[in-house]
């Protein structure tokens, strides 16, 4: 088997954290040759960035100050941001000695910089050496914006990250605009390189929920991003071809630069100043937290307007979430994620309702670990349920012994998996297991939607669909919130997130394909929080023939959740 040749354009021998685990990565796996480093271009940078400096201090007194204020405000802000971030991203902007690994070479180029210092060729001999080493495909590892021959030296070319959405942003720096204008998403791409600046083509891309900080935004990209670099390198391996690019896309927007110190000075007013004093009055005074409620209602085929539902109320130190309804012999229960502020852990509650009055029956599963979405289905006159169970790295299936209270550990359908939000049921005698994994495993559960199948519901080695997840990469429309059957169709309710604003709203959505190769939906309806009094979170909506159940959320000082 003829093994895949990657070179890697690195600005040196100490590269990040990320680029040093992509090069790690193909120098264990067995479908690649051992990695080439291509690298020293950089020292000819340093004598532009000299005289670029001499430029900077000969520039008007106005420019010059601006330069020096923007590198102050960078200062206070990684001082600020940087602790935070690494507290879930040890490795953030921590670089890594190549010598640790042993099976590579070197290949030391010139390269030629533009006088800007932006852009980068290759001379006639770092092309001849380049070309030496027959690479099926370079990976862009660096800095500079690359143009000239090197970009066609290879089979496949040059591929490289864009850590931003490029429909909406090209440009830089990474994670920081989708911050300051609020975006709800942030995303990648995978592209490869052609001479057109921020004009490659797109081989994948995906979106995230944008955080709070910059420094996360940017540090949930890097992460996520290399994962999907692995897999299309693995691909590229196995079946030696590129995925398809995306078609025609026209691009519109302006050209994101931090080029002044007033971005900067907007950010830390915008983002990091409210931050600040948010956590001085939550040491003064109660902090305010999100408590999420339920509500159903009778829903006379979907018509009862949803700020008629019944509100159920929370128990004392505990909120209701992620609601199943479900009957039997009659009765009608709705299952529960229930919320214990005490522990902070969730177990399953049921409440069994009868028109307008309900019956809190009690705790009908509890594990060491965090649960929640119980999804609660029956298959063969039995009652199955699959709550979410992440903080304990699997996907798990429950059977009841004596419906609906008492529970027991039937099997786990797949292990050391970083999963969320798993429903499953029965399409055309083919099981199918919709779930938002993490492929990164840093805890994302709000963009990616993988799709698996089984003719086995209790199998552990579910297929995915077409052999690729994720079938949705988008924090708008990824997370699952929700399923139900309404005249012979299928539905699945998605979680809409917002900036750091997770459930912000729903959307349902109607399945339209669903087979072993294809998944199709088309959203059919949007809701957002304004149907009960003083919410700001709707994440949830589930139904069968008579009632339908969903939840909410307000803000509410903890002191006060904690007593009533």
């Amino acid at each position: 088997m003829n093994k895949l040749r990657v070179g890697f354009l690195l600005d040196d021998l100490s590269p990040s954290f990320q680029d040093n685990e992509l090069i790690e990565f193909v120098e264990k796996n067995e479908n690649f040759d051992n990695p080439i480093l291509i690298t020293g271009y950089n020292k000819n940078l340093n004598n532009s960035l000299i005289m670029r400096f001499f430029a900077k201090v000969k520039q008007p007194p106005t420019k010059f100050f601006n330069i020096l204020l923007k590198s102050a405000l960078l200062k206070v802000i990684s001082h600020i941001e940087l602790k935070k971030t690494r507290k879930r991203f040890p490795k953030f902007k921590i670089n890594h000695q190549i010598k640790k690994l042993t099976n590579f070479k070197i290949a030391n180029v010139e390269g030629v910089w533009s006088k800007s210092g932006l852009f980068l060729d290759m001379t006639s001999e770092d092309l001849s050496l380049i070309k030496s080493y027959n690479l099926d495909c370079i990976i862009r590892c660096g800095s500079g914006i690359l143009r000239g021959e090197i970009l066609n030296i290879t089979k496949f070319g040059v591929i490289s990250f864009h850590h931003g959405d490029n429909r909406v942003n090209r440009g830089g720096p990474s994670g920081f605009w989708e911050v300051l204008n609020n975006d709800p998403s942030s995303g990648f791409v995978i592209q490869k390189l052609n001479q057109e600046l921020d004009g490659g083509e797109v081989l994948f891309r995906g979106n995230l929920m944008t955080s709070d900080l910059w420094f996360v935004n940017n540090a949930q990209l890097l992460d996520k991003s290399n994962i999907f670099m692995m897999k299309l390198l693995l691909e590229l391996a196995k079946n030696n071809i590129l995925p398809a690019p995306e078609g025609v896309r026209l691009h519109g927007n302006r050209l994101y630069k931090l080029d002044l110190s007033f971005y900067l000075i907007k950010y830390l007013l915008k983002v990091i100043t409210p931050k600040i004093f948010n956590s001085l009055v939550n040491k003064l005074i109660s902090p305010t937290i999100t408590r999420w409620s339920v509500a159903y209602s009778y829903h006379n085929n979907f018509s009862k307007s949803l700020w008629r539902y019944k509100e159920i109320k929370n128990p004392k130190g505990r909120f209701l979430a992620d609601p199943f309804v479900i009957e039997s012999a009659g009765e009608t229960f709705i299952f529960v994620e229930d919320f214990f502020y005490k522990d902070n852990k969730g177990r399953i509650s049921v409440i069994k309702v009868n028109g307008d009055d309900y019956e809190f029956l009690g705790v009908a599963l509890e594990e060491k670990f965090h649960l929640s979405f119980p999804f609660v289905f029956m298959e063969g006159g039995d009652f199955y349920m699959i709550p979410e169970s992440n903080n304990n790295s699997d996907i798990r299936l429950y059977k009841s012994t004596d419906f609906p209270m008492k529970w027991k550990f039937e099997k786990q359908l797949m292990a050391d998996v970083d999963a969320a939000d798993t429903m499953l049921f029965k399409n055309d005698n083919t099981w199918f297991m919709l779930t938002n994994i993490c492929s990164a495993k840093i805890g994302d559960h709000q963009s990616e939607l993988h799709i698996f199948y089984s003719e086995d519901f209790k199998n552990d080695k579910w297929l995915p669909i077409n052999g690729q997840n994720p079938v949705i990469f988008d924090p708008l429309k990824g997370r699952n919130g929700g399923f139900f059957v309404h005249n012979g169709k299928l539905y699945r309710v998605n979680q809409v997130h917002g900036k750091e604003h997770y459930g912000e709203s729903f959307s349902v959505n109607e399945i339209e394909t669903l087979s072993k190769k294809k998944y199709v939906e088309r959203e059919v309806s949007f809701i957002g929080p304004s149907f009960k009094e003083a919410t700001i979170s709707t994440h949830h909506f589930n139904a069968n023939t008579n009632v339908a159940v969903l939840d909410f959320a307000r803000r509410v000082r903890l002191k006060k959740a904690l007593n009533s």
